[in-house]
C-alpha cells in the first residue's frame, strides 16, 4: 500500500490527477482533432491539422564505420589472406622441429579459405579476368597441398 500511495502523490506533484487527465488547457484536444480529422476525410488534397505537435523532425540518421567493398577487393584480401597461410605452411614443412600433426590444423585452416575464395571468385564479373585467375590459381595450389597432405606424401 506504500508503494501505491506513493505512486499517487507523484502523479498528483506533476500536476496530474490521480486517475490520469490531463491539465486544463489540453482537455479534449484529442477529440477535437479526431472530429477534424474524421470531417475533411474527404479533402485527400490537404493533410489535417495536428495542432501544436512538440515532436521536431527527425533527419537522416547517418551510419557509423559502413564499409562497402565491392567483390573484387574481397578476392583480393582473401587471396593476400590466403597465400601468407601456404608461405608460413611452407616455412613449418621446411623446418624438422616441427611435426605434421602440428601442422595440420593449419591445412585445415588453408583448405576452408580455399573453399571460401572459390565461392568468392564465382561471384567476379568479366572485368575481372586477370584477379579471378591468379585468385584461381592460389585455390588450386592449396587444394593440392592439401590433398597432398591427406595423401601422406609428405611422410618420412
Amino acid at each position: 500500500m506504500a508503494g501505491i500511495n506513493q505512486i499517487n502523490e507523484l502523479i498528483q506533484s506533476l500536476g496530474k490527477e490521480a486517475n490520469g487527465t490531463p491539465k486544463t488547457g489540453e482537455k479534449n484536444e484529442f477529440s477535437n482533432i479526431l472530429t477534424k480529422t474524421l470531417d475533411n476525410k474527404t479533402d485527400k488534397a490537404e493533410p489535417p491539422e495536428m495542432g501544436n505537435t512538440k515532436a521536431p523532425a527527425l533527419g537522416e540518421i547517418p551510419s557509423i564505420d559502413l564499409h562497402i567493398q565491392d567483390p573484387s577487393s574481397v578476392v583480393s584480401e582473401k587471396t593476400d589472406k590466403l597465400l601468407e597461410l601456404l608461405d608460413a605452411y611452407a616455412i613449418q614443412l621446411e623446418d624438422p622441429g616441427v611435426s605434421l600433426k602440428s601442422i595440420a590444423p593449419v591445412l585445415e585452416q588453408i583448405n576452408q579459405n580455399a573453399g571460401n575464395l572459390l565461392k568468392e571468385t564465382a561471384a567476379l564479373g568479366t572485368e575481372n579476368n586477370g584477379l579471378k585467375e591468379i585468385a584461381t590459381q592460389t585455390v588450386v595450389a592449396a587444394q593440392t597441398e592439401y590433398v597432398k597432405f591427406q595423401r601422406g606424401d609428405y611422410l618420412s
